[in-house]
């Protein structure tokens, strides 16, 4: 049996969160039937804004792992009308993103992470919370 651990984010994992959000940009062209993006395709600002800047007062996440490596996270960050990101409601709604490696999918660690997030955005006091991809207005 295979054992996972999962931990608030910490400065040293803003990369993996990267690789994550590409994850999550992979996935999505997977999906379409869609050669996969390079990795430039973080650099875009409506993509970037997800990760970029890491450490703001409301931004929380957790991370899992197999052992000592990251295989998935889960995260959220809030946005506001003159910053909106794909997902957005309004300014006191964060924006939720979750990507689990390949190789770590069907275990129940997305909803394990999930939990986690739900639980400290309880906490922060927010009522609702936002997937990133959850219209495609754009």
């Amino acid at each position: 049996m295979d054992f996972y651990s999962i931990r608030a984010i910490n400065r040293e994992d803003v990369p993996f969160l990267w690789d994550m959000l590409y994850e999550i940009r992979s996935l999505r062209c997977v999906r379409e039937g869609k050669i996969l993006p390079s990795r430039d395709v973080l650099q875009t600002p409506d993509l970037a804004k997800y990760v970029q800047d890491w450490g703001r007062k409301s931004d929380r996440a957790f991370i899992t792992f197999d052992a000592q490596t990251p295989v998935g996270a889960a995260w959220y960050r809030v946005f506001n009308a003159d910053n909106p990101g794909y997902g957005y409601v309004d300014d006191r709604t964060p924006e939720l993103a979750i990507a689990i490696l390949p190789r770590c999918r069907n275990k129940g660690l997305g909803k394990s992470l999930l939990i986690h997030l739900f639980a400290q955005a309880k906490a922060d006091g927010y009522q609702q919370i936002s997937h990133l991809l959850r219209s495609n207005k754009r």
